[in-house]
């Protein structure tokens, strides 16, 4: 397990860096944020059984990630729906040899907006067991989150939270009552218009 940490934390260095490249960033703005504190980074193995009644049950409720990446694992059985434009719940079809990367709601905070961190939750199946591994990534708990002078524009995409530690952001998760959907703790630190 701990081998399998240490790959995922390479893997998701490397999507960090992508990233930061794809927006225009420093490709280490990521790596600089201090990703190594391992009380914040996390994995879960996930093992849903078969469910005879599937439309009865949920294996895991709607909810966005609050850390800043999830790289998922999914067996070949399937279950992982994302929700498109609040209205419809698609299905992400497992592919061999192959991750499903989430954004999470720190590094849609951390981007403006720019980018979404994705609401879903995992279903049951009849016939067959579901097994997935979460790994789900997180700076330090001083690591300030804010996001950086080129995503923000005054006008077209003003600054939509205010800075805040990720330690904040745990905290109010682990005091702050949990609903449907995204994180109401990060709403703590939006910017109303």
């Amino acid at each position: 397990m701990i081998d399998y940490m240490k790959e995922m934390d390479k893997l998701g260095m490397v999507i960090f860096k992508m990233l930061a490249h794809g927006l225009g960033l420093e490709d280490d703005f990521f790596f600089r944020k201090k990703f190594e504190e391992k009380e914040a980074t996390y994995f879960r193995v996930s093992r849903y059984p078969p469910c005879p009644l599937p439309e009865k049950n949920v294996g895991i409720g709607i909810h966005s990630d609050p850390q800043t990446l999830t790289i998922l694992h999914q067996d070949q059985v399937g279950g992982l729906q994302v929700l498109k434009d609040d209205k419809q719940w698609i299905g992400v079809r497992p592919l061999p040899n192959s991750f499903v990367i989430n954004i999470g709601d720190t590094l849609e905070a951390w981007t403006n907006g720019r980018l979404k961190s994705v609401i879903h939750r995992a279903v049951v199946n009849k016939e067959k067991q579901r097994l997935s591994i979460a790994y789900f990534m997180s700076p330090t708990s001083n690591a300030i989150i804010e996001c950086p002078p080129q995503l923000i524009h005054p006008i077209y995409n003003p600054r939509k939270y205010v800075p805040f530690t990720w330690a904040q952001l745990r905290h109010l998760l682990l005091t702050t009552k949990r609903v449907r959907g995204k994180a109401v703790a990060l709403n703590k630190f939006f910017i109303s218009n």
